[in-house]
C-alpha cells in the first residue's frame, strides 16, 4: 500500500475545505494490555512527526501569500540541530526561527520518566574536533566519556563487550587500519568540503564492497548500524559515509541524559538569551517566494483547526530543513538542483522507549543484536548519567523499518500496540527483564529522518548549489550524512555567509 493511499488532499477540494483538512488527528494508540501476555504496560500518546499538515503541502495545498506581518534580516526555516546550531551563531543578528514541531530540536528530542531523561531520537556524539568541542563546551556541556562498556553485542551467552565477544580479532584488525587513515590525509571527513580526492573515491564504491575485501565478518554488525544510523544496508551506503562512522571503533562516546536534546536544548537557551521570542514553534511553512530584493515565507499555525495564513519578509531565509521537503520550497530554483535533492532517499523507523520500575538492565551503553527483525539496537538511557535511579529505568530502542514505505504506512496507521510488542517481546527474550516491571512504553515516529547515505551521494551534495537568491540551504543532508557533527558543519559553513 502506498502512503498516498492513507493521506491525499482532494483535487476539486476549495480552499476553505483545505484549510480546514491542514491539521488533523492522529490515529490512538490502544492503551490496555493484551491478555495473558504477561504485560502490563500502558502506551503513551505518539511523539515524532507532525505529518498531516506536511502530506497536505505534499500533495498539493497552496494559499496565496498574505500581507507582511513582520520583517527580519534573517529567517530560519526549521528548528533542528542546523537551524539551532545556525540560530545561536547568528544570535546578535535581527532573526527569527519558524518550526512546525511544537518544541524545537527536530531529531534531538527528549522526555522524563521518574527523573530519567531519555532519547526520542539522536543519542549521542563522537567527534570533539574544531569546531565541535570548542562549541560544547561554550555551551558548558560535560564532555565526559561515558563509562565502559560503551557497546555489547548479543551472543547465544547474553550480551558481552563488542571488542571482547566473537569479533574481537577482527575489530583489532580494523581500529589498527582506522587509526592509520585517520592519522593521514585521506581519511574521508566531515565536512565533506574538506575531502582529498582520494577519499572522495570511497563515495563511488559500497560500505559493503570496502567489508567485504578483508572484514567479510563484520558485515553484519555494520549493516545494523547503518540501518539505524544511514538509511540503508551497507550494500548501499557509500563506504565514504560508512568509514567516516567506522570511526566510532577508536573515539570516545559521549551521551548526555535525554541523549543530543541535551546541546539542542544548550543552544536555545543561548538564542533565548540573545532575545526574547526568537523561535515560533507550531509553525508550518508552505511557500517560500523572492519579492523584489526581498523574500516572504508563508506559514499557519500547525496544530490550528482552522489556521490562518501568515507572511513574514526577510532580507535573507535559509531552509534548515531537509532537501526533499526544501524542494517543495524552492519552486522557482533551477530544475537542476530540485530535481537531485527531490531523487534523495530516506528511511522510515520507530523509536520504543521502555519505562520500567525499578532497575532491569545495566550492562552498558548501546547493544546491538545483529540479525534481528525487529530492532537495530538499544542504549541504556540512565547509563551516561553515571548515576542511575534505584527506582527506574528506561532501554530506548531503535527499531528501522527495512522497507522504508512500508514503515511509513506502518507509522501512519499508528497502530502502537502491533507496532511495539514485537519489539518489546524481542528486547525481554535477549534481556531477561521481569515483564512486570515494564510499566510505560512511549513511541516515536519518524517517517522521513533518517538520510540515506547511499554510494554516489557524497559527489552529488559537493556539486548541489546551496545558494538559490536570498535563499540558503543548510542541512545534515547537505554533509551526505544524519548527524550532529553534520548539521553543525552546515551550520558553521553558512552563518559567516549570513553575516557578511
Amino acid at each position: 500500500m502506498r502512503r498516498r493511499d492513507f493521506l491525499r488532499a482532494s483535487g476539486q477540494a476549495g480552499l476553505s475545505l483545505a484549510l480546514a483538512n491542514l491539521t488533523g488527528c492522529t490515529p490512538s494508540t490502544s492503551s490496555g494490555p493484551t491478555p495473558g501476555d504477561g504485560y502490563g504496560y500502558s502506551i503513551g500518546p505518539w511523539t515524532g512527526d507532525s505529518f498531516v499538515p506536511m502530506h497536505k503541502i505534499r500533495d498539493g495545498f497552496s494559499a496565496p501569500l498574505a500581507a507582511p506581518e513582520r520583517k527580519v534580516k534573517l529567517l530560519i526555516i526549521g528548528a533542528g540541530l542546523s537551524g539551532m546550531g545556525l540560530g545561536y551563531l547568528c544570535r546578535d543578528m535581527d532573526m527569527l526561527i519558524l518550526e512546525r514541531e511544537s518544541s524545537a530540536g527536530g531529531n534531538a528530542k527528549s522526555a522524563n520518566y521518574k527523573g530519567i531523561e531519555y532519547a526520542l531520537g539522536s543519542a549521542y556524539l563522537v567527534d570533539l574536533e574544531k569546531p565541535f568541542g570548542d562549541l560544547y563546551r561554550e555551551l558548558g556541556m560535560n564532555l565526559a566519556p561515558i563509562p565502559q562498556p560503551g557497546e555489547s553485542v548479543w551472543t547465544p551467552s547474553g550480551f558481552v563487550q563488542l571488542e571482547k565477544g566473537p569479533l574481537a580479532k577482527t575489530i583489532e584488525r580494523i581500529q589498527a587500519e582506522m587509526r592509520k587513515i585517520m592519522a593521514g590525509p585521506d581519511y574521508p571527513t566531515i565536512p565533506i568540503q574538506k575531502a582529498s580526492a582520494k577519499a572522495l573515491e570511497l563515495d563511488d564504491i559500497s560500505y559493503y564492497d570496502w567489508l567485504q575485501k578483508d572484514y567479510p565478518d563484520y558485515v553484519p554488525q555494520a549493516d545494523e548500524y547503518c540501518w539505524t544510523a544511514l538509511g540503508g544496508s551497507c550494500k548501499k551506503i557509500s563506504a565514504y559515509i560508512g568509514l567516516s562512522g567506522l570511526s566510532e571503533l577508536v573515539m570516545d562516546i559521549y551521551a548526555f541524559p535525554g541523549g543530543n536534546a541535551a546541546v539542542a536544548k544548550k543552544l536555545e537557551a543561548g538564542i533565548n538569551k540573545a532575545g526574547a521570542n526568537r523561535i515560533m514553534t507550531g509553525q508550518s511553512v508552505y511557500k517560500v517566494e523572492p519579492v523584489g530584493s526581498k523574500v516572504r515565507v508563508g506559514f499557519f499555525d500547525t496544530h490550528a483547526e482552522k489556521p490562518q495564513m501568515r507572511c513574514i519578509e526577510a532580507d535573507k531565509v535559509v531552509l534548515a530543513c531537509p532537501y526533499y521537503f526544501a524542494a517543495r520550497l524552492l519552486p522557482w530554483a533551477p530544475e537542476s538542483a530540485t530535481k537531485v535533492m527531490r531523487s534523495l532517499e530516506y528511511g522510515s523507523y520507530l523509536v520504543v522507549n521502555m519505562c520500567f520500575e525499578g532497575q532491569v538492565f545495566h550492562q552498558g551503553y548501546d547493544h546491538w543484536a545483529p540479525g534481528n527483525n525487529h530492532w537495530a539496537d538499544f542504549v541504556d538511557a540512565d547509563y551516561a548519567a553515571g548515576n542511575p535511579v534505584k527506582d527506574a529505568s528506561v532501554i530506548t530502542v531503535y527499531a528501522p523499518f527495512r522497507d522504508a514505505m512500508v514503515g511509513r504506512s506502518l507509522l501512519l496507521q499508528g497502530d502502537g500496540r502491533a507496532l511495539a510488542s514485537k519489539v518489546v517481546e524481542d528486547v525481554q527474550l535477549r534481556t531477561g527483564f521481569p515483564k512486570q516491571a515494564l510499566k510505560e512504553v512511549n513511541l516515536t515516529r519518524y517517517g522521513h529522518q533518517i538520510f540515506c547515505s547511499r554510494r554516489g551521494v557524497v559527489r552529488q551534495m559537493l556539486e548541489l548549489p546551496r545558494r538559490h537568491g536570498n535563499v540558503f540551504l543548510c542541512h545534515s543532508d547537505g554533509q551526505a550524512c544524519a548527524s550532529i557533527e553534520s548539521a553543525l558543519s552546515e551550520a558553521y559553513a553558512l552563518a559567516p555567509k549570513l553575516r557578511a
